[in-house]
């Protein structure tokens, strides 16, 4: 029913990444040229067996967990921070395309269940993003991509526990050093009782230098959650 109220809302005449013309839907964002792309861009990449992130060759650990392993167990993500995965979410996040969280999300949600490291689960918890950022989309991108997740996973989903309580300038153009300390004590449980002693899926929209991942997972654990992992749209590369 809501699928069909969001391709009502927003027809779809062009593919969401090439604009080729055609009739698209909820359930079938983009054409089947870029998705042959997305499924082999990810089927032959060697990733981190931590993070996730991609590696040049050859199997293990990233430099970064190498040398800093983060608290969540493990990370995954659909496909590689490259085109077509980069405009999708760009789309998504910056063109306020939300029916575009339904396809995603439920690529994202595969990726868990191929994964059985990622279970238990006993709670979704989405990334918050900044007030600037939600003033400007009207909407949190990672909780939409989350509310297709737990629907797919039939695993409870919850907003409000993780928040954000300290502004940050934007990530962008930042270092990884600078990033870790711009987002130190960024955020917050609103209550520890929720999470105490439980299994967190935490989703964002990309693995980059993983500073959120790991903030937010510093902060969940220190709260009481028993163990947390990360599934995201996309993520970066790893030496």
């Amino acid at each position: 029913m809501l699928n069909r109220f969001l391709d009502i809302l927003f027809p779809q005449q062009n593919c969401c990444i090439c604009r080729k013309e055609g009739r698209y839907s909820t359930r079938r964002p983009w054409c089947e040229e870029c998705h042959k792309t997305m499924f082999n861009m990810r089927n032959c990449m060697s990733i981190c067996d931590k993070c996730g992130k991609c590696l040049e060759e050859g199997e293990g650990l990233c430099r970064d967990c190498q040398t800093n392993p983060p608290g969540f167990d493990i990370a995954r993500a659909v496909g590689p921070y490259d085109e077509p995965y980069r405009i999708a979410i760009k789309v998504l996040k910056f063109m306020g395309r939300r029916h575009l969280s339904v396809q995603m999300g439920h690529l994202m949600a595969r990726a868990v269940q191929a994964e059985p490291r990622f279970m238990p689960i006993d709670l979704i918890i989405p990334v918050p993003v900044s007030q600037a950022n939600f003033k400007q989309r009207g909407f949190n991108q990672t909780e939409e991509l989350a509310r297709q997740i737990a629907k797919d996973l039939h695993i409870k989903m919850d907003a409000g526990l993780l928040r954000r309580v300290k502004e940050t300038p934007s990530q962008r153009e930042l270092t990884k050093e600078e990033r870790e300390k711009n987002l130190l004590f960024a955020f917050q449980v609103k209550d520890n009782k929720k999470i105490y002693r439980k299994n967190i899926l935490l989703v964002d929209d990309v693995y980059t230098t993983g500073s959120t991942g790991r903030e937010c997972t510093r902060t969940l654990l220190e709260a009481g959650a028993a163990r947390v992992s990360l599934i995201t749209w996309a993520t970066g590369k790893g030496f």
